[in-house]
């Protein structure tokens, strides 16, 4: 050792040592920082359920004692569209529940309310109910929980109960639903308002009585929209918003929540955010934009500009994005699948984005649908379908087979179908002949052409978790997606958002406008989901996958004394969450749990235990 202490002393050129030596450990990171080396396995904080442990809502609840009974007359119009709202509404906040249908059961013969805790009656015309209308108002003066779901007609059967239901008077007009605005304290994001899609004179004109709290109205002419009151020791609320698309279902879970003492559902709490193609081969398409704002090419752009700038908003918003790969942009369908050559955008983008505690998961060997030829595009697209579920099959087993050879430390389960198209028989190839899929991520709403897949989150019955997505782009300040937005946060306690990196090469989804707008739009919808929930859970796929297992399977029994609120927890894993309304009272001291005040009298329970006891307030 001391020889060479002498000798590096008497080296002449001991001070470009010290230069070889920078240069040496400079070159060393950027080696380490291209080859995306510098990443360790993927360490999910919540993964998938054993697979015989994670079942449906709808297995979770063929258990489940009946506690709402839903009365509907499908013979009169919408009845059918709010059927179906309610009827997946209450299997999500897991109410089991009667259906009875006027159209099939006689008057005569429909079950007693006093055998359940809750009703909802959807039904515009309420006359075919007869004297079955009086005695569901005397059940409700005994403590039931009685749900008016659709906008009333001005018959004389609602004239005789209207001042029960809180109405004082009626013109009999409808008038135009064009927004709606949530009081501030009832709902999540409440205070705000909300546009409703192609709006149409759908809700009854009425003034209400001062003893009727108003829950939400229209924007313009503050028309009642959502309206409550106590009747003796029950409860009896009234959505007239006349609209019974998913996209409000938030709005009629929270409309339920008022029913009773205190209401309890299950939620996923997660916030997810995929960033589609992506890690890619650079995507084709017009720069066009980019060089006028930026001067550089678009593989440039990416690395310089996008990726630095989605990093940036990652540690100021607590985000792990979940990135799906392309292996190549060729729409070849026909012949074997062959591998990429070219792997260092996969490499460098993909080690970053692991680095960063994110997940990589799939979108496509190409981007072409799983769809065999019995699928027709029409004019929507101009994709190409597979000749069989061989071809499907060897094409996903080349995308997991090239992503474990370029990134071995990903750990990747979730399928994003490309354009959200997946078709029957694509889907069955997933779940029967490629086991590495554990999750499809579609979408959550339909588009009019039939072909998206469009999911509920739960549990499929070949095991693979249905994780919709909700929202995208830059834009989600658009009036449909803002309440979409809003809706999801008060039905499941979830924001699924997906962008693609090319978003910025098409006219279409923004290039014109820029990415410092279309960056813009993303730091406004992030502004405004972090002020509406700041308590959701920022997860990766898998995470909120696992989050739905759990989700799926719990089922929840609330009782209540004068002194507490008891919730036994069917199913219970290692954790559970629940939206907690206390209507009356306020919670005190919880055991087996954790409490969080969201707004108003809504509250966020981490249910720890399967059993969780919610101690009132003094006073």
């Amino acid at each position: 050792m001391k020889r060479v202490q002498d000798w590096l002393l008497r080296f002449r050129w001991q001070k470009l040592l010290l230069v070889w030596g920078v240069f040496l450990l400079i070159a060393a990171v950027l080696f380490a920082e291209r080859s995306g080396v510098q990443y360790t396995h993927t360490r999910f904080r919540l993964s998938y359920l054993p697979q015989e442990q994670a079942i449906s809502k709808a297995q979770a609840l063929q258990e489940q004692p009946a506690t709402c009974l839903l009365l509907c007359d499908t013979r009169q119009s919408g009845v059918d569209n709010a059927r179906e709202l309610f009827t997946q509404l209450l299997q999500d906040m897991k109410v089991a529940a009667d259906v009875v249908d006027l159209a099939e059961v006689s008057v005569n013969d429909l079950p007693a309310p006093e055998n359940y805790q809750t009703a909802v009656v959807l039904m515009p015309n309420v006359e075919p109910l007869g004297e079955e209308l009086l005695r569901l108002m005397n059940w409700v003066e005994d403590g039931g929980g009685l749900l008016f779901g659709m906008s009333p007609s001005n018959d004389r059967y609602f004239t005789v109960v209207s001042a029960k239901l809180g109405v004082l008077s009626t013109s009999g007009e409808y008038k135009q639903a064009e927004s709606i605005v949530p009081a501030e304290g009832f709902m999540l994001g409440g205070g705000q308002r909300y546009e409703l899609s192609d709006p149409f004179d759908s809700s009854l004109a009425v003034a209400l009585r001062e003893d009727t709290e108003v829950y939400a109205a229209t924007g313009d002419e503050k028309v009642p929209l959502i309206w409550g009151r106590r009747q003796g020791r029950g409860r009896i609320v009234v959505d007239n918003i006349g609209i019974y698309d998913k996209v409000m279902r938030g709005f009629y879970a929270a409309s339920y929540s008022l029913l009773q003492d205190a209401v309890a559902y299950p939620v996923i709490n997660s916030a997810v955010f995929y960033l589609d193609d992506f890690p890619s081969p650079v995507p084709g398409g017009d720069g066009t934009y980019i060089r006028r704002d930026y001067g550089l090419s678009i593989s440039d752009f990416y690395s310089q500009v996008w990726w630095p700038d989605l990093t940036q908003l990652a540690e100021r918003y607590g985000i792990h994005y979940t990135g799906v790969m392309i292996e190549n942009y060729e729409d070849d369908t026909l012949s074997a699948p062959e591998r990429q050559t070219d792997t260092e955008q996969f490499r460098y983008f993909g080690g970053l984005l692991l680095r960063q505690g994110g997940e990589i998961g799939y979108h496509g060997y190409n981007h072409q649908p799983l769809c065999l030829p019995d699928t027709d595009y029409g004019d929507a697209y101009a994709y190409n379908q597979w000749p069989n579920a061989d071809a499907i099959t060897a094409a996903m087993d080349e995308l997991i087979a090239f992503q474990k050879a370029v990134l071995p430390y990903a750990v990747g389960s979730v399928y994003v179908p490309p354009s959200n198209i997946l078709s029957a028989a694509g889907r069955e190839i997933l779940g029967t002949r490629v086991p590495g899929i554990r999750t499809i991520a579609s979408t959550y709403f339909e588009d009019g052409s039939g072909l998206p897949y469009v999911q509920e989150f739960d549990v499929a019955p070949d095991g693979i978790v249905e994780q919709p997505r909700i929202v995208s782009g830059g834009m989600v300040g658009d009036s449909y997606m803002r309440l979409a937005a809003v809706s999801e946060l008060n039905m499941h306690y979830v924001s699924t958002h997906f962008m693609h990196p090319d978003d910025l090469l098409d006219e279409d989804r923004g290039a014109a406008e820029g990415w410092e707008v279309y960056k813009g739009g993303l730091v406004d919808y992030l502004n405004w989901l972090e002020k509406a929930a700041p308590h959701l859970r920022k997860q990766t796929g898998t995470e909120c996958s696992g989050a739905v297992e759990r989700f799926a399977a719990l089922t929840v029994t609330t009782t209540g004394t004068n002194d507490a609120w008891e919730l036994t927890l069917g199913n219970f894993h290692d954790e559970a969450w629940l939206l907690f309304r206390a209507n009356d009272g306020v919670p005190g001291t919880v055991t087996g749990g954790q409490l969080t005040l969201l707004t108003g009298n809504l509250y966020l329970l981490k249910a720890e235990q399967p059993t969780v006891q919610i101690l009132r307030q003094e006073g």
